[in-house]
């Protein structure tokens, strides 16, 4: 039994993620808890605080979650209908990155599913706000962050990229190997190597403990000799190896935890139009300085 953390605004965007995470886990029994906060505008006047007005803004609010994720699981169940699937819903006033944080502990949550972008229209985005914080805030379980109009279409080939600093843990591997049995894809292990830091033995030591933990599924090893535009490097060998989901660590010194310093990830920095399953491995992996 999987259980999977679906955040929803409610936006199309959100849906997508909602159809994906269905399709993913068609073939597994899993419990999918739809989260959805709301933090209603409080007036700024003090006489206000406490009134019948500010009450009824709660309220309000509270309704519109409330009902929000009833529609879900009643358009879920319409248009779904998989025995295997059952699913709950999460209405909080509270702040998004605390109910996640909260959930991912108390119900014991496998994967968190959500748009890589909201309800936004800019097109320079290519991962929002509240996708951003989670990845930067939660380091027990995996993320995986949905493009915008994305379309589910299976997974033959999965692109797994691995720092040449960064040691897998036991447990930051088992959501690779998870994906990619559910999937019944091989997987293209990418070495990024730095030119001005070869790790050889390091390289080996990763890719032996990696060979160990996906001895069942298919799989080759790939290395990427870098300059410095990673982004464009990962971008050009999914495109050229037609990798349908890319999965990357987001430990603490990774290109990923990097880029996901600012509030948001532009385009500009990196752009994919599939699927990126970032593992966040903070507390079980080891990462060692160049």
């Amino acid at each position: 039994m999987k259980n999977i953390l679906v955040p929803t605004d409610f936006s199309t965007s959100a849906w997508n993620a909602v159809k994906f995470a269905l399709h993913l886990f068609e073939g597994t029994n899993c419990v999918f808890y739809f989260l959805n906060t709301y933090t209603p505008e409080m007036h700024s006047n003090r006489l206000m605080a406490g009134t019948v007005s500010s009450f009824s803004e709660s309220s309000k609010a509270a309704l519109s979650s409330e009902k929000g994720l009833k529609d879900i699981v009643r358009k879920v169940k319409k248009d779904f209908k998989n025995p295997l699937h059952c699913y709950k819903t999460i209405s909080s006033f509270s702040l998004l990155i605390d109910e996640v944080k909260e959930a991912v502990i108390e119900h014991d949550i496998d994967f968190i599913i959500m748009g890589s972008i909201g309800g936004s229209d800019d097109e320079s985005i290519y991962m929002g706000r509240n996708t951003v914080r989670i990845l930067n805030a939660v380091n027990n379980c995996p993320v995986l962050a949905i493009p915008k109009g994305f379309e589910f279409m299976g997974s033959s080939t999965i692109a797994f990229v691995s720092d040449s600093n960064h040691i897998f843990s036991s447990g930051e591997l088992d959501s690779v190997l998870t994906l990619a049995t559910i999937f019944n894809s091989s997987i293209n292990i990418v070495t990024i190597q730095h030119k001005s830091s070869p790790l050889y033995e390091l390289q080996k030591l990763n890719h032996d403990f990696i060979e160990q933990k996906l001895a069942s599924v298919s799989h080759t090893y790939h290395q990427l000799t870098i300059d410095n535009n990673i982004g464009a490097s990962i971008e050009e060998f999914v495109e050229r190896s037609k990798c349908q989901l890319l999965m990357m660590s987001n430990s603490a010194n990774s290109y990923m935890k990097n880029l996901c310093r600012d509030f948001v990830v532009e385009r500009s920095k990196f752009n994919l139009e599939i699927p990126i399953v970032l593992i966040q491995g903070v507390e079980n992996g080891v990462t060692l300085s160049h």
